[in-house]
């Protein structure tokens, strides 16, 4: 935990010094702490929020059972608040960044929101010993599982960030009118869109089958996890709820009541596989814009830095290769998960760097090393949770699929 704490405090620093282009402070040092700027992105201040939010949940849970709750979540606070600080003065001294107090309030916003989701994964609170409860009332226990339902959570935030509702009526129109052209307009839908799409659904569906309990129904909670996500879309800001997503629940659903009976290895292996080829479809799939660029990008996260888009591509690229990897565990042998580990890393860089150089031919595409990165942080990630040996087992002792 501590790794991934230093890893993520670290991808902050990168990202907010990016592109290190040094020169003299425009102003004098400090005055950024004593001045308000005159205008605030809404997008730039949820941003803020958002990306520190997972840097005060790592410092709670890095304190663990050494440092009771309050006094963790009082640490994520402090070092948010200091990282941040740091920050931001150092950025006096790169002119395409401007520092700014709001800047600093927000990433201490998130610390401490973060640190306080940070009580649900610690039983030595009420509310997480609640969670906890829950968790294990419904889920498979151990590190594994709960990686997964953590890869479940990214694909949730994948599709719903910024995570802001709007109760607007004109964008819910707009929302509904873009269903309808689907449905009426044969140049409204992506069938490379759906294959992509289905494949990502029936893999998620298949990772839950794999972490719940034998006998909770795992077709009704796809089918309720699919659902909130296809609402919470209509009503957040500058997501679509699109026809292909509508379809590819739906097609899910009947390509699941099938697949959920195959036994646990094979139910595992087809996930993967599904998952792949999700992935090589989009990264083939034509883009919907035209792009400026159309060389290869060789500067990690270049792309990712100025919207919330960023950040969606970023989760949008690093949950697939994590639920492949958890997949993959399972189906495995214990004695060639090392084995599958490194080939799969090699195969997957590889494959990944590929596809992104193959997008330099597409049109409204360009190669990005960042989506190569990506994959491969997402892959090693489920391998560097440690899983106790079990010992050799027959078919009979292998873990059955839930049947809903």
């Amino acid at each position: 935990m501590g790794f991934l704490l230093l890893l993520y405090a670290g991808l902050l620093v990168y990202g907010s010094w990016y592109p290190f282009a040094w020169g003299e402070p425009l102003a004098p040092p400090l005055t950024f702490l004593h001045s308000l700027p005159t205008y605030l992105d809404k997008g730039d201040v949820i941003q803020n929020v958002l990306v520190y939010m997972p840097f005060g949940l790592l410092v709670v849970a890095w304190c663990g059972r050494r440092l009771p709750f309050a006094v963790g979540l009082l640490l994520a606070a402090i070092t948010g608040t200091a990282l941040s600080l740091g920050i931001e003065t150092v950025q006096q001294y790169l002119p395409s960044r401007v520092p700014s107090l709001v800047d600093v309030a927000m990433n201490f916003g998130g610390s401490v929101i973060g640190g306080l989701l940070g009580a649900l994964v610690s039983r030595h609170t009420m509310p997480g010993a609640t969670f906890l409860r829950l968790r294990d009332s419904w889920f498979r226990p151990g590190p594994l599982a709960s990686t997964g339902l953590i890869v479940i959570a990214l694909w949730v935030l994948s599709q719903t960030t910024p995570l802001v509702p709007s109760l607007d009526i004109a964008q819910l129109r707009s929302k509904l009118g873009y269903l309808y052209r689907s449905m009426m307009e044969p140049y409204w839908f992506s069938w490379g869109k759906l294959a992509t799409l289905w494949c990502y659904q029936v893999a998620l569906g298949i990772l839950l089958c794999t972490l719940l309990h034998a006998g909770r129904p795992p077709l009704r909670l796809y089918l309720l996890l699919a659902g909130f996500v296809c609402g919470w879309k209509m009503l957040v800001v500058g997501r679509v709820l699109s026809l292909e997503m509508l379809a590819a629940v739906a097609l899910a659903l009947l390509a699941l009541a099938v697949l959920r009976r195959l036994r646990p290895n094979v139910l595992a292996m087809a996930g993967v596989a599904l998952l792949a080829a999700g992935l090589a479809i989009y990264e083939l799939l034509p883009g919907d814009a035209q792009v400026l660029q159309t060389s290869f990008n060789w500067v990690p996260f270049e792309g990712q830095m100025n919207d919330l888009s960023g950040l969606e591509n970023i989760l949008e690229f690093l949950w697939p290769p994590m639920a492949m990897a958890c997949l993959l565990r399972q189906a495995l042998p214990f004695h060639r998960q090392d084995a599958g580990a490194v080939i799969g890393t090699a195969v997957l860089a590889l494959g990944m760097f590929m596809l992104e150089w193959l997008q330099q031919s597409l049109p409204g595409r360009y190669g990005d090393i960042t989506q190569v990165v990506l994959a491969c942080v997402g892959w090693v990630i489920p391998w560097c949770v440690r899983v106790r040996h079990a010992p050799a087992a027959g078919p009979g002792r292998h873990p059955a699929p839930s049947h809903g």
